[in-house]
């Protein structure tokens, strides 16, 4: 009878641990979010997941390794997507969007601004994630996060393995005629138009004219072929399908690309980003830069050579080792943390980013601007200040009424290329925080501006058509601040 005892012990023991580890193996299954592929989903650089949403979340994160992992310490955040009410919001159009996400099967609802929002009554959510090397695996994991902003599966994180199977696909050769006509017709314009200038020097007896158009003949001819024609093209491709899955075999389609550039989202955010980047770091660079200048140009001031030397260097250093030494100093274990003795990740914020590559941007560009300002203040005439200095004049009138009027010749060009060097400023951006952080997928990041977003679209997501579309915008903007500001400033007549 004791034996019968014991054995219905051992069972009853069995049979709990059996129910437990069920129990156990149910709570975990409930909490990893399990992100599926969708394997009939077929598009280069591109995987569909889809995953279950968590009740009661505020918020979902998906965040990316190229390595699996099983926490969040060296990932690298993907997109955020806001999980709300959706009562007063529209469902957006998947086709004006370079991200194409979906809630039970329908698109996802947008706000304002044209980010993603999740309907918090939805119970799955798929999206369509760009970027990936075809046939090279990166790992996933989707957080969710309460109002709290706490994580609510962070004991059973758990990434899963997503790769883009479509491979590069080269088409046969083209046909590079239509090329070489183009290089020939402008190379035989060019001579045609030489030989007519030529001709009329002739005619109106310009002896001394003789070789000047054969010495400007080849700078002409190099600038055609490799300035003018890549711009051309460049034009030409914005109005073609130009991708990667088919290069070589795009087809003309119109203004396309271009209704798909303004209808993107995040263009105004990240426009106006380009544009207080611009404003911010011009008006510093010329306002430091005149400043420095006038101090340097003190005849009182001892040791100018040294002080000209030290402000010279970030000039003087490459721009891209400059930039990754910043980007080091702010890293959580970098050297301003270990002063503070704190642990921020000043990056990671989206102001504090925008805030620091500014920074960095004017310390960089101050130099060049100081160097070229103290030039042109060296070649104003001194007794010019000698004379309003017997009429009573005071150094701040002199700025006002002889330095500033007399540098207008120097700083209105300076001024335009600074603004158009600075609108196309990649390599600060690039290097500090590579346009991040992201605030949502297939958007330009909090810090992208115009010309790194573009880099995006066209090296990453492979959409040269819509790359040069944006890339013609730019152009375009360019361009028409430079007429503006000439015709206000009256430019031509400084220079001359």
């Amino acid at each position: 009878m004791k034996q019968i005892d014991n054995l219905s012990h051992l069972w009853r023991l069995n049979m709990r641990l059996v129910i437990s580890s069920f129990v156990l193996v149910l709570l975990f299954s409930m909490s990893a979010h399990a992100i599926e592929a969708n394997s009939s989903f077929q598009s280069y650089r591109q995987v569909k997941i889809t995953l279950e949403l968590q009740e009661n979340a505020s918020s979902l994160e998906l965040y990316f390794s190229e390595e699996s992992f099983s926490d969040l310490s060296n990932t690298t955040l993907y997109g955020i997507y806001p999980i709300q009410s959706v009562e007063n919001l529209s469902r957006g159009d998947t086709g004006s969007s370079i991200e194409e996400c979906w809630t039970d099967g329908l698109p996802v609802y947008r706000g304002s601004a044209g980010q993603v929002i999740i309907d918090n009554n939805a119970s799955t959510f798929s999206c369509v994630l760009s970027g990936f090397i075809p046939d090279q695996p990166r790992w996933f994991a989707a957080v969710f996060f309460d109002s709290n902003g706490e994580i609510m599966n962070n004991a059973s994180l758990e990434s899963f393995e997503l790769r883009s199977t479509q491979m590069d696909i080269l088409p046969p050769a083209t046909d590079t005629s239509p090329i070489l006509f183009a290089i020939g017709s402008i190379t035989l314009s060019l001579i045609a138009l030489f030989g007519y200038w030529r001709w009329k020097d002739a005619k109106e007896g310009k002896s001394t004219s003789k070789m000047a158009h054969f010495y400007i003949a080849p700078a002409m001819l190099a600038l055609a072929i490799l300035t003018f024609y890549p711009v051309l093209y460049g034009f030409w491709l914005a109005f073609t399908d130009a991708n990667q899955t088919h290069l070589g075999d795009q087809q003309w389609i119109g203004i396309a690309n271009f209704i798909t550039v303004f209808s993107a989202s995040g263009f105004f955010r990240v426009t106006g980003f380009t544009l207080l980047w611009t404003i911010i770091n011009v008006a510093a660079h010329v306002g430091i830069g005149l400043f420095l200048a006038m101090i340097l140009q003190n005849t009182r001031l001892a040791g100018k050579t040294v002080y000209r030397t030290i402000l010279l260097l970030p000039w003087a250093i490459p721009s891209y080792i400059s930039v990754l030494v910043w980007r080091g100093m702010f890293q959580p274990s970098g050297f301003v943390n270990d002063v503070l003795g704190t642990q921020m990740d000043w990056l990671s914020d989206p102001t504090g980013a925008q805030v620091l590559v500014i920074l960095v941007n004017i310390w960089l560009g101050v130099p060049f601007m100081m160097m070229s300002l103290s030039g042109a203040l060296q070649a104003l005439p001194k007794e010019m200040y000698e004379a309003s200095q017997i009429d009573g004049v005071n150094r701040w009138q002199q700025f006002l009424y002889l330095t500033l009027p007399n540098l207008k010749s120097a700083l209105v060009p300076l001024s335009l290329l600074g603004f158009i060097w600075t609108f196309n400023m990649f390599n600060v951006i690039y290097l500090m925080t590579d346009g991040g952080p992201n605030l949502w997928f297939g958007e330009p990041g909090s810090t992208d501006i115009l010309i790194t977003y573009v880099y995006d679209v066209a090296f990453r997501d492979g959409a040269y058509g819509v790359a040069a579309a944006w890339s013609v915008v730019i152009f375009l903007m360019l361009l028409a601040f430079s007429w503006v500001y000439m015709k206000q400033t009256r430019a031509t007549e400084a220079v001359v």
